[in-house]
């Protein structure tokens, strides 16, 4: 399966809707779409862009993003949707109709064909609204099957204490073919695996920023199962860059445990992570040791939470959550 033409331009328009992301936080504009959760000019920027690209390349592919042209235009003023279609306009250099901005955000919905596109826009929003960590994800699923992810992270090494000059990261991978990692804006790429890592007590493990993402206490008690003291390292981070870290050996376990029960994980806060994580020798299934299903909608409805280790950890990993959902 060559899927070259499709990295090459997943790539492409993952740094340019990185760009444009980064730009906009100067002019930041925040609203709340339903749910309660924000939403910025560039969340709709980014993926007007991003669906142009595949409208332009793939136009016979289905695509599913996290935004809609229906909120968009609801939530926005026209200043705001002026401002949208401006950076667009940039990005693409030529003329933007206001009418084709919405279009773009809702290109390839109602499509139906066994090739997906799965798009989230800014993945960590209140992570970019807070200046924390956020990325450009794009997924590409065939058949249901992952087979292609790419992220686009600016500021993936800005809390470490001796970061790269260049402070983004692209990572990517095609099925098959490697997982890789190069600067944001262009570089030499570094093929790029898991962490040997194989003692629970030293592992390097992640987390989501956001309360409500995280049931830090039950983390605290998985920890516990796997022999882990109060010291033991975690760290706790927006977006997919903890897929990018799992899978370039800085991180070791990615417990994703939300509190809320009835809470139904985003196949857009996963998918290119995904195909990432496993060409880099990772495992990824949900809290039960299930594979994820990405063919029961928008949401990974059959499925309950996220784990994605080195694959060294996942069993012994498994086993710590089972015994902490016990207590």
């Amino acid at each position: 399966m060559d899927l070259t033409h499709e990295l090459e331009t997943a790539k492409t328009i993952a740094r340019m809707a990185a760009s444009i992301c980064q730009n906009i936080q100067d002019e930041l504009i925040v609203t709340e779409k339903s749910g309660h959760e924000p939403v910025t000019i560039a969340d709709y920027a980014s993926q007007a862009l991003i669906l142009s690209a595949l409208a332009n390349n793939f136009e016979d592919d289905a695509v599913l993003a996290e935004e809609h042209s229906e909120e968009y235009e609801l939530l926005l003023s026209d200043p705001q949707r002026q401002l949208v279609a401006r950076y667009v306009e940039d990005a693409l250099g030529g003329y933007v109709f206001a009418e084709d901005i919405s279009a773009y955000l809702d290109f390839g919905r109602k499509h139906e064909a066994e090739r997906l596109w799965v798009v989230d826009p800014i993945d960590g929003t209140k992570g970019f609204v807070a200046q924390r960590h956020y990325c450009v994800a794009i997924g590409l699923l065939i058949a249901g099957e992952p087979v292609l992810g790419v992220l686009a992270s600016p500021g993936f090494y800005s809390d470490e204490a001796d970061p790269p000059e260049d402070l983004g990261l692209l990572t990517y991978a095609v099925r098959g073919g490697g997982a890789y990692q190069e600067a944001l804006y262009g570089g030499e790429r570094e093929l790029i695996h898991v962490s040997a890592a194989n003692d629970p007590q030293r592992a390097i493990v992640l987390a989501s920023f956001e309360g409500k993402h995280t049931d830090i206490d039950r983390i605290r008690r998985t920890e516990a199962a796997l022999g882990r003291g109060p010291d033991a390292p975690i760290k706790r981070l927006d977006s997919q860059d903890k897929h990018a870290m799992i899978a370039n050996g800085m991180g070791d376990i990615y417990l994703r445990m939300v509190p809320d029960p009835s809470y139904q994980e985003k196949l857009w806060d996963h998918a290119a992570g995904y195909a990432i994580v496993t060409e880099a020798g990772g495992q990824v299934t949900d809290l039960l040791g299930q594979p994820l299903d990405f063919t029961a909608g928008t949401t990974f409805a059959r499925n309950r939470g996220v784990l994605v280790t080195n694959g060294t950890l996942h069993a012994a990993t498994l086993d710590a959550i089972r015994q902490a959902m016990d207590e």
